[in-house]
C-alpha cells in the first residue's frame, strides 16, 4: 500500500504535552488515522488492543542522535511531504506493534545528514499493547518467532 506524511523535526506529542518533548527527533506523522484502521483490525483479529503513540501513527527518522547542522537540516525539511509503501503484515517484538515501510528518500535525507541508513528499520508505529495485553502480545510474538502463527 502506499500514503504519506509530513516530515516533522522536534516533534510535539498529537496532545501538545511539552513535558514529553525529546530533542533530535525527527518523525513522518500521517495526516489520516491509518494508525487507528489497523488497531482496530488487530483488536479484531487477535484480540490485542494497542494504546495510541503520543506522536499518532509515525515513521521515527531520527531519534535522539545529534547532529552538528540540525538546525539548517530541520529548515530544510521540515513539514517536507514523504511518500511510501508500507507492507500490510503486521510486526511485533511483543512489545510493540508496526508495519513495515518502504522509502529510499527517507534513507537518502538521514544519509544526507550524516547518519548511517544501512540496516535501519523504517516502520510505522502502531502502538504498544494496553497493559492487560501485553502477556498475550508476547504470547502471540513467541507463536510468530516459531512460524505457528502468521501475522
Amino acid at each position: 500500500m502506499q500514503t504519506s506524511g509530513r516530515l516533522i523535526f522536534d516533534p510535539l506529542p498529537i496532545n501538545g504535552n511539552r513535558n514529553m518533548f525529546k530533542p533530535y527527533w525527527a518523525i513522518v506523522q500521517m495526516d489520516c488515522d491509518i494508525d487507528s484502521y489497523y488497531r482496530w483490525f488487530l483488536e479484531k483479529r487477535y484480540n490485542i488492543k494497542l494504546i495510541k503513540p503520543a506522536w499518532g501513527a509515525h515513521i521515527s527518522i531520527i531519534r535522539g542522535e545529534p547532529c552538528e547542522q540540525w538546525e539548517y537540516f530541520k529548515s530544510k525539511y521540515n513539514n517536507k511531504i514523504i511518500d511510501f509503501e508500507y507492507n500490510l503484515e503486521f510486526k511485533t517484538n511483543g512489545q510493540h506493534w508496526w508495519l513495515n515501510i518502504v522509502c529510499d528518500e527517507l534513507k537518502a535525507i538521514r544519509q544526507e545528514m550524516g547518519y548511517n541508513s544501512n540496516g535501519i528499520g523504517l516502520h510505522l508505529t502502531l502502538g504498544q499493547p494496553i497493559p492487560l495485553h501485553t502477556e498475550f502480545s508476547e504470547y502471540l510474538w513467541n507463536l510468530y518467532k516459531k512460524e505457528l502463527l502468521n501475522l
